[in-house]
């Protein structure tokens, strides 16, 4: 086992892991069809359960039953029209109504103006715990110009940092940027911003891995103690992400061969069995797990 990072964060960080494994976290997946299959199969390595229902008729039942197993809503606008637009929004009604907690993956905003708009009005139906996005995702929704293209980011995650602490504050959710450095910023204005700074490039070679990583943060948001806040939970869904796709790339000679050891990383890896040093920090005199 490796060091476990500043002030112990990596003993917490494995409490959590096995908080999700032991709980299984009902995670409801309202999203697009390319990432599916990845979303699902990711869920249940981790050790939680995916529910793939987004039919309007199914949702204002499916969501109760998830708020009272303890689980969370995953919503991600990758696929977009009309009919999905109003499953999101009933979605988001309904976690608003049971109050169950729900994570944004805004895919896309700054590409089109409908996109942008969508993701803008499902949050102000109702605050998501999360929102997790690329640079120019963050930059469009805080009304900035970002320089997007497609689901991708032509910029660093570094750039939409002021843009997140914007919208952080506006809605009072934690932000996330994804890039080669994780920025997770919580809702309290001037709070210590985390950072989680690994991965590896490769899994921008595997479509909807973004998208994976955005409903593990579901999952650990669903399983997290009490005493743990949303924004630190973001972040240590991150940092076991990234550690799995570091040790995953370690037999990878590609892309297809990384997805499937990324998979049984996710699955497999434990506070034994990893032996990678821990870098994420939860900020400047924050490097504790409690509120």
């Amino acid at each position: 086992m490796a060091d476990a990072g500043p002030s112990g964060i990596g003993e917490q960080l494995w409490e959590l892991v096995g908080l999700v494994r032991s709980k299984a976290p009902l995670v409801q997946c309202v999203t697009n069809f390319v990432s599916m299959d990845i979303m699902a199969n990711g869920l249940l390595a981790i050790g939680a359960s995916p529910v793939m229902v987004h039919a309007t008729g199914e949702l204002e039942s499916a969501v109760p039953v998830v708020g009272s197993a303890g689980g969370a809503v995953s919503i991600n606008i990758g696929t977009l029209d009309d009919r999905w637009i109003e499953s999101f929004k009933m979605a988001v009604a309904t976690c608003k109504a049971q109050d169950v907690p729900w994570v944004l993956d805004p895919v896309g905003a700054g590409f089109t103006p409908l996109r942008t708009r969508t993701a803008i009005e499902l949050t102000e139906i109702s605050p998501p715990a999360v929102v997790r996005g690329n640079a120019s995702e963050i930059l469009a929704l805080a009304g900035a110009a970002g320089g997007g293209k497609g689901v991708d980011s032509t910029m660093g995650s570094e750039a939409a940092l002021d843009a997140a602490k914007l919208l952080a504050v506006k809605y009072g959710c934690v932000v996330c940027i994804s890039g080669a450095t994780d920025y997770i910023v919580g809702p309290e204005e001037g709070a210590p911003v985390a950072t989680c700074p690994h991965g590896v490039a490769m899994l921008k070679n595997v479509t909807a891995t973004g998208c994976l990583v955005t409903s593990v943060i579901c999952a650990f948001v669903a399983a997290k103690p009490a005493t743990l806040s949303v924004q630190h939970a973001a972040a240590f869904a991150f940092t076991f992400y990234g550690l799995c796709a570091e040790l995953a790339m370690r037999s990878s000679k590609g892309p297809g061969s990384f997805r499937v050891a990324f998979l049984d990383s996710l699955y497999s890896t434990t506070r034994e069995t990893c032996d990678l040093d821990i870098k994420t920090s939860l900020g400047l005199g924050s490097n504790h797990l409690c509120d």
